[in-house]
């Protein structure tokens, strides 16, 4: 009834209690069935205590499991976790076989304890002695050894004879001494068993005498009586000692190992909702998709964290792990230092319509997102962390939360990006491809997108993720929101633009011969002169804010409407800049042409 009223742990400090006292009892009965002289008591007195102290020590050792109370998990992959539990230490020292698989240079014990220091960390591994069932008939005669058995054997002329007595195994296998785990090794197990038949023997003792044949030659076998069905297995595990100062023996403390770990991420994604014709606001919804391949959360306090956190050895396994590979097996894991949350692509969206073709006047409220609600969230130097407390989440599970949804000014914005061709660098300096029949300037049109530029006005930053965007309930597209500070703002791509139509074309202009000192050796150049139109047609009847930008190798000399020039990255080797071109403008309905002048060196 006691038992019942406590829970476990409760109970099982009285069982331990209830077995030393036991010890204790049985000890002293027998001291006291002695028929010695006083000075052989005096003799075995000592030894009588020392063994009850023995026995209080190794009951006391055993072993904690320390669980994730709180864990900031990044979207690469890793995660700090504290893990954390109640415990009583013998000789200073605790003991647990959870031990985090941490990145070398994170691993610290510590105590939440007042008075109590952890002052060392030392991993060994041990041996743990479990139960398996048996799984052939080998194993069936080697696990009830000693038992009176029935068993019908073949003889040389093919017949059948029954053979009855307690039997013997007569193998090296006895006592499964050199038996291979098939847990871990199936395709030796199985080879092991093979021989293990054709080479076991076992000797029964009859009336008669003994008789031995080979294990091979039985047809049936019958154990009489109750039959063994389990053999032992000897388990090795890694055991992490955690060595305090300041607790005696038996003090409860609270002690902690805290790691950089891999196996548990974070995936972001936007939703977000347009209000208004036209546009004047979206509702911003941030949520974190949880894959959790490393522990049990139970209670966990967790924070996401937004930014590029930098752990130089995060490859590097500490060797306090004393393990060979990282948690986190799936796909999700499989690239986590590119920190690519989704591999997504404006070219995969669908070329669904604009958000301005379905039917404003309908009134149906939006289930698509919540009221104004955000989480905690604080920033740490460079990183920022968004908390939630309370997190419940079996290894294995995945878990979608909402971080925060939130209203923010946003306006339509028509988007169009010019690039060059990604090997245009290489190929100005690299005289036999410049030099082949495809030529150096190319077609560089592309869509037009619709957009919607949107204000940071939330009071935290906004990382980068996919992004799909509603009018109401209906869906208009998919995109990448990138990284937004908090006061800036950001356009998102939300579907290829109709009423807006761009096109552009190149023209060379001038070209003069000259040598330039590339790469320690002096080579011919061409300095060629090119002028860039841009071309625009609004059928819109309303006025549009477009942002365009031109993104070219070469330096810029000239660029109309007020365009903004810079560079991209300063490499003073460089034949050829980078050169970015940005505009902003509002396009009344018609026609628009944008023109800029840039200057490139082409090896021939």
């Amino acid at each position: 009834a006691v038992l019942k009223s406590e829970n476990l742990e409760k109970s099982m400090m009285r069982l331990k209690m209830a077995r030393r006292l036991q010890l204790l009892f049985g000890l002293t009965h027998l001291f006291s069935s002695f028929s010695v002289k006083e000075k052989n008591m005096k003799t075995l007195l000592p030894l009588v205590v020392l063994v009850c102290l023995l026995a209080g020590l190794g009951l006391a050792q055993s072993d904690f499991s320390p669980e994730v109370k709180r864990i900031a998990v990044f979207k690469n992959g890793y995660a700090f976790t504290y893990r954390e539990a109640e415990t009583k230490t013998t000789g200073r020292w605790a003991y647990t076989t959870n031990i985090p698989i941490a990145v070398l240079g994170t691993v610290w014990g510590y105590s939440t304890s007042p008075t109590v220091k952890v002052t060392e960390l030392r991993t060994s591994e041990t041996e743990k002695q479990e139960t398996q069932r048996i799984v052939s008939l080998s194993e069936f005669l080697l696990a009830n050894e000693g038992s009176p058995i029935r068993a019908e054997i073949t003889q040389s002329d093919g017949k059948t004879k029954v053979i009855q007595g307690t039997y013997e195994v007569i193998s090296s296998l006895r006592g499964f001494k050199g038996m291979p785990n098939p847990l871990l090794n199936v395709n030796a197990y199985e080879s092991q068993v093979a021989v293990t038949n054709g080479d076991m023997a076992i000797a029964v003792k009859t009336e008669t005498g003994v008789i031995a044949f080979s294990a091979a030659r039985i047809e049936t076998v019958e154990v009489i009586g109750e039959a063994k069905w389990t053999k032992p297995k000897t388990v090795k595990q890694n055991r992490l000692g955690i060595r305090t100062e300041g607790a005696s023996d038996g003090e409860t403390v609270n002690l902690g190992v805290a790691a950089l770990e891999r196996g548990i991420r974070w995936i972001p994604a936007y939703r977000v909702e347009v209000k208004g014709m036209p546009i004047k606001e979206a509702k911003i919804e941030l949520e974190a998709n949880l894959i959790n391949e490393l522990a049990d959360l139970q209670n966990t306090d967790t924070y996401f964290v937004v930014g590029v956190p930098h752990f130089l050895f995060q490859d590097t396994m500490s060797p306090l792990s004393m393990n060979t590979a990282f948690a986190g097996v799936s796909s999700y894991f499989q690239d986590a230092r590119n920190n690519r949350d989704v591999n997504i692509s404006s070219r995969q969206l669908m070329n669904v319509a604009d958000g301005v073709g379905y039917d404003q006047t309908q009134s149906t409220p939006s289930p698509t997102l919540v009221n104004d609600e955000q989480l905690n969230s604080f920033s740490a130097e460079q990183l920022f962390l968004y908390q939630a407390n309370g997190i419940t989440l079996k290894k294995g599970e995945r878990s979608s939360l909402r971080l925060f949804s939130l209203t923010v000014p946003c306006s339509e914005v028509f988007e169009w990006t010019v690039n060059d061709d990604p090997e245009t660098q290489r190929r100005y300096l690299d005289y036999s491809a410049s030099s082949n029949s495809q030529p150096l300037l190319q077609d560089l049109s592309t869509k037009v997108w619709y957009a919607l530029r949107l204000k940071n006005q939330t009071g935290m930053p906004w990382t980068t993720a996919p992004a799909i965007t509603f009018r109401e309930w209906k869906p208009i597209g998919q995109d990448m929101l990138s990284f937004t500070p908090i006061g800036g703002d950001n356009v998102l791509r939300v579907t290829p633009a109709t009423e807006v139509i761009g096109t552009q074309t190149l023209e060379e202009k001038s070209r003069e011969r000259t040598t330039l000192n590339y790469s320690g050796s002096t080579y011919n150049f061409d300095l060629v002169t090119i002028e860039g139109k841009l071309k625009l047609r609004n059928v819109k009847k309303e006025p549009v804010e477009v942002v365009l930008t031109r993104n070219l190798v070469g330096e810029v000399v000239s660029a109309g409407d007020e365009g903004k020039i810079s560079r991209q990255g300063l490499n003073l080797q460089m034949v050829n800049p980078n050169s970015v071109i940005k505009w902003n403008f509002t396009m009344p309905s018609g026609e628009k042409e944008i023109t800029y002048t840039y200057k490139v060196y082409i090896r021939r």
